[in-house]
């Protein structure tokens, strides 16, 4: 019996619904208890239910340093005075203990007659949209979240792939060592190899790739190293604590230890004594030709006109030329009215107007024609 009663509590806390007068509101949780780092998928169905009048949802998740989250499905349907969206979330909660996940709720109420009015008449006297925006509060959703076993670095399934171009080479000729980490899970940017004094490292930021979906994030992270060393040296091994919320095992990713094996160049064959080979003791013909070459060009270059080599100005747009060429680069209309509502400016009414017809209520107006209602020169 205490068993029945804990899992009929469990549900409840995954499926909530409540309604609000006109709306209704259903949230779905895959858990309220994950691991700190765990996907947890989120689905919100909002549904009208008083039919009488036409309604508009604007429903997004609030910001917030507890959690990052990833807005991964949206369906509309649309009847007659009958509107239900449909949305789904990826979040990731970044600290364990109590999290609380909010919510913001816009609703819009207008009714037919405002509808025709504003899409009346031709297309320079587009009419706004009367409506009535409500802020509608709702009730956040609280997660228990798990913290991770200790000395946990990653949290997902990940593999480590790694290669090294060679383990013996000459002192200063560098050495290739690539490392690429893949898998399900989130994961931020980090190095993963440090630096030493027995070393010298070469390298870029990782390259980093992201794909938020329904199964969850996908990430992959590569690094590319040059190391070069005047003597030999060990390369450590690489070792990531990581831990797979579904099976609740710890694993360890890692690579092994390199002996790298370096031929050394004397002190006195060296220029600098670091990095640069010895000169040859013969005459060095490439220096000579590199310094006639020289004097030949600078010759060329203080009896040619001077014309020639100053430099066009570039073209610098203002922010008005910027905001034209986004407008006019619009390939969907709900891309053209995010870039309009950014503007936060009246001229772009009628356009602003016109686009939440097309996405909000299903008229058939063509881009073009939208982009006609805008003056950008």
């Amino acid at each position: 019996m205490l068993k029945l009663k804990s899992l009929l509590i469990s549900i409840l806390m995954l499926q909530i619904l409540y309604a609000q007068d006109d709306v209704a509101y259903s949230f779905h949780l895959s858990t309220t208890t994950p691991y700190r780092q765990e996907a947890v998928f989120l689905d919100v169905n909002i549904s009208q239910l008083d039919h009488s009048k036409v309604m508009l949802f604007n429903f997004t998740l609030k910001n917030s340093k507890d959690y990052s989250f990833y807005q991964i499905g949206l369906e509309e349907r649309e009847k007659y005075h009958d509107l239900r969206h449909e949305y789904s979330y990826l979040i990731y909660p970044k600290k364990s203990g109590r999290v609380k996940i909010e919510f913001d709720m816009v609703k819009s109420l207008t009714d037919d007659d405002k509808v025709t009015y504003s899409i009346s008449g031709d297309r320079d006297s587009v009419k706004r949209l009367e409506k009535e925006d409500i802020v509608v509060s709702l009730k956040p959703i609280l997660l228990d979240v798990k913290d991770l076993p200790k000395g946990v670095e990653l949290v997902g399934d990940f593999k480590l792939t790694y290669s090294l171009d060679r383990q013996k080479t000459e002192a200063f000729d560098p050495i290739n060592f690539k490392v690429k980490l893949k898998g399900r899970g989130e994961v931020e940017p980090f190095e993963i190899l440090k630096e030493s004094k027995s070393y010298r490292l070469f390298h870029q930021a990782p390259k980093v790739k992201k794909f938020h979906t329904k199964d969850g994030t996908t990430t992959s992270i590569e690094w590319e190293y040059a190391i070069s060393a005047k003597e030999s040296f060990t390369l450590p091994a690489i070792e990531i604590k990581a831990f797979n919320p579904k099976s609740k095992k710890v694993y360890t990713l890692k690579t092994p230890e390199y002996k790298m094996e370096v031929d050394k160049v004397s002190e006195e064959s060296l220029l600098d004594s670091e990095d640069v080979p010895a000169v040859s003791k013969a005459i060095d013909w490439d220096w000579w030709r590199w310094l006639f070459s020289y004097i030949f060009v600078f010759m060329a270059g203080f009896l040619m006109p001077r014309d020639l080599f100053r430099r066009k100005k570039p073209i610098v747009k203002n922010d008005e030329e910027i905001l034209a060429e986004k407008i006019r680069g619009a390939k969907s209309h709900k891309e053209l009215l995010e870039i309009l509502l950014a503007q936060n400016d009246s001229k772009y009414s009628k356009a602003i107007e016109a686009l939440e017809l097309v996405l909000y209520r299903g008229r058939k107006i063509s881009l073009s024609k939208v982009l006609d209602m805008i003056d950008i020169g």
